[in-house]
């Protein structure tokens, strides 16, 4: 089961930031549509009429915003690719290293556990695990094969942080906090993609449960979904 967490404004905004708005539009009416038809079943997963009127409310703001604030969604199309190409970065990275000290941790269970312990398990984990990873790769070095590039690695690692310090960094985010209108509509976006991922989640669980008589792959994002290169590698087994 996925552990839930809370998510503060800045991190909703970091969210936001993974797609464009139109692309969060067309979602929510896809969302809406299933919502509405099969109402009395979500009330049932505490996604009744009170959330779904909350829900319409915010798709109602994020319209106005989008036709009010074109400026901002053009800069925001922008940067999009830049920071997918950032994140993948990072998630190969990642499953570069984890791979290699996971080889390692299978006859070290102290390695391993600093490991799964140092593993990101979404976007915004990678700036704090990237770091944590790279001082694991160098005191770890010693253990690894001597075919491991480990020097590769760790060169890689600081301009990696400092990309990701763009994307995830508080001090960056204080400075992007000066283009208002940008900041509330990531904020608005991300807002949507957690209530949405909320509500896919409900209703995979209502199709596994028999409630609802539709494919599983109704219930998934299609204009949001993550390409394979966000997603973290395996945990390595002990």
């Amino acid at each position: 089961m996925k552990v839930k967490k809370f998510y503060t404004p800045v991190q909703k905004r970091i969210i936001g930031r993974r797609w464009g708005s139109n692309a969060v539009y067309r979602q929510v009416q896809e969302v809406l549509m299933l919502w509405r038809l099969f109402l009395a079943t979500f009330t049932e997963y505490g996604l009744g009429a009170e959330e779904l009127a909350a829900f319409e409310g915010d798709v109602t703001r994020h319209v106005g915003l989008l036709s009010g604030r074109p400026g901002a969604v053009a800069a925001k199309m922008c940067t999009l690719a830049e920071r997918e190409e950032t994140i993948h970065a990072a998630w190969t990275w990642v499953s570069m290293v984890t791979s290699a000290l996971g080889v390692a941790g299978r006859s070290d269970a102290d390695l391993m556990v600093q490991l799964n312990a140092a593993r990101p398990t979404d976007d915004d984990d990678l700036l704090w695990a990237v770091a944590s990873l790279e001082n694991l790769l160098s005191t770890r070095a010693p253990v690894l094969a001597a075919s491991v590039p480990v020097r590769k690695r760790l060169d890689e690692a600081a301009p990696l942080r400092a990309r990701l310090e763009v994307i995830f960094g508080s001090a960056d985010e204080a400075k992007r906090q000066t283009v208002q209108d940008t900041a509330e509509i990531d904020e608005l976006d991300g807002h949507l993609y957690l209530v949405m991922r909320d509500f896919y989640d409900a209703g995979r669980a209502a199709v596994r449960a028999g409630l609802i008589d539709r494919p599983l792959s109704t219930f998934r994002f299609t204009y949001l979904a993550h390409s394979p290169s966000r997603r973290p590698a395996p945990a390595p087994e002990a």
